[in-house]
């Protein structure tokens, strides 16, 4: 009885072999697990392009910080003669935290420095998250270094220099220059 039931088997495989998968085995064949196709892989995630000249980065000793400005004017002023800038937008830390970054001048003079934040936890304006880097003339003086540096040529921002600080001691030092072109409309 034992070998019959092993030959039953054998020839039930034989005949499921024999089918095609749009076929039904015949009533009473046991079916053998046909396995399964193997799945496409995930896409990855879309990579951040270089060629996005909108897209402004902040190169850190902790990594890279970037935004896109929502908001992004350069101008001088009709009363005083002096330009004055006012950038803002959403972005990812390196860590891949949302993040809502402001640069302005003080007191409308890019002589003077310039008022840096960058809020992490949040990509949306006037939100205070727990995590706040500023890098301003108070944020140089208290942890002794230069402030940061603003060069304005037409429409273009730069900033060197910038150290961030968080808690008033901890640090953050941007690497390279930071490079806002405001001649392009911001995205929204």
């Amino acid at each position: 009885m034992h070998k019959m039931g092993w030959m039953a088997a054998v020839v039930s495989l034989w005949l499921v072999a024999g089918c095609s998968r749009d076929e039904a085995p015949p009533p009473g064949a046991v079916s053998a697990p046909v396995p399964a196709e193997p799945r496409a892989a995930k896409p990855a995630p879309a990579a951040a392009t270089a060629s996005d000249a909108s897209r402004v980065q902040i190169d850190t000793d902790q990594g890279l910080f970037w935004f896109q400005p929502r908001l992004c004017t350069v101008g001088r002023d009709a009363d005083s003669g002096a330009v004055s800038y006012n950038i803002e937008g959403a972005g990812q830390s390196p860590d891949g935290l949302p993040v809502y970054v402001t640069v302005e001048d003080e007191d409308s003079d890019p002589g003077h420095s310039p008022e840096l934040r960058i809020n992490v936890g949040t990509d949306q304006p006037r939100k205070t998250p727990e995590v706040v880097w500023s890098a301003n003339a108070a944020a140089a003086a208290s942890l002794q270094v230069p402030a940061t540096r603003v060069v304005v040529q037409g429409k273009q921002v730069t900033l060197e220099g910038a150290v961030f600080t968080r808690n008033g001691s901890d640090r953050l030092v941007v690497r390279a220059p930071i490079r806002v072109d405001c001649s392009q409309p911001p995205r929204r």
